[in-house]
């Protein structure tokens, strides 16, 4: 005689989803903050570029966004983070290959002093919810 009850094993099985998803619906997991803002080099927005989020204390995780036009977004963790911003500009080329067909590769320079990226000194706290982090950096050159 067959059943058309479900199993044990189904019913167990389809109690524990049940479970898993009542507990689970809402839960959003920790707090995030939603970043935007502004990162100009000596008064002028970074065309293009990227801006780098690390937890200071290892709590929370990275975050990265891409500047355009001098602006990003990006969603952070909830803690205080170093911030790291990087932007390349052209200065050259050369080939890929010592072949006379070889393609050219363009040699990239960053124009963000290292103050502001391998050595940051700039950090941000986030907090939940909506946050706006403006960076005016300046470069190493006094002439600017």
């Amino acid at each position: 005689m067959t059943s058309n009850l479900p199993s044990r094993r189904t019913a167990l099985l389809l109690t524990f989803a049940f479970g898993v998803s009542f507990f689970t619906a809402g839960c959003g997991g920790p707090p995030k903050a939603d970043v935007k803002g502004k990162v100009t080099l000596d008064g002028k927005p970074i065309a293009n570029g990227s801006i780098e989020f690390f937890p200071i204390g290892g709590k929370g995780q990275t975050a990265a966004a891409i500047i355009k036009d001098g602006e990003y977004t990006v969603q952070t963790s909830v803690c205080n983070m170093k911030v790291s911003v990087n932007a390349n500009t052209v200065v050259g080329k050369h080939k890929a290959y010592d072949t006379p067909d070889s393609p050219m590769i363009e040699v990239v320079k960053n124009i963000i002093p290292a103050k502001y990226n391998t050595s940051s000194e700039l950090t941000a706290d986030m907090k939940a919810g909506p946050n706006e982090h403006n960076f005016d950096l300046k470069s190493d050159d006094p002439k600017k």
